[in-house]
């Protein structure tokens, strides 16, 4: 695992993008580090996160040799990004739904370089 704490980074994205959740996920599911809004259950969210990259990466190989790193999922009131943060990790965020994607999607990938490496 690298140096970096996962808090910290979690801390950093909150605060970076005024974020409705981040959350730092294993792969099979397990919530690593992360801030949810109060009634959200953190380990049904994480597992769920986990499944729905699964889902496109199973669904996408039928098209491709190449697996999506990246989920973006839109409401009216929320946008939730899942990333794939190397092998073993998933970086999930919330933002309010008219938030600046590229500004969430740049945050996340520097983000992802502290925790991957």
């Amino acid at each position: 695992m690298p140096d970096v704490k996962f808090s910290d980074v979690v801390k950093n994205l909150m605060d970076k993008l005024n974020a409705l959740s981040v959350v730092i996920v294993s792969r099979d599911g397990l919530m690593l580090a992360g801030e949810v809004p109060s009634g959200v259950y953190s380990e049904t969210f994480s597992i769920m996160a986990a499944t729905i990259l699964g889902a496109a990466v199973t669904a996408t190989s039928e098209f491709t040799k190449t697996a999506p790193n990246k989920i973006t999922i839109e409401s009216t009131d929320l946008t939730l990004v899942i990333m794939s943060a190397g092998k073993k990790l998933l970086l999930c965020v919330s933002v309010p739904s008219k938030m600046d994607l590229s500004k969430v999607y740049k945050e996340m990938e520097q983000a992802i370089k502290q925790i991957s490496s």
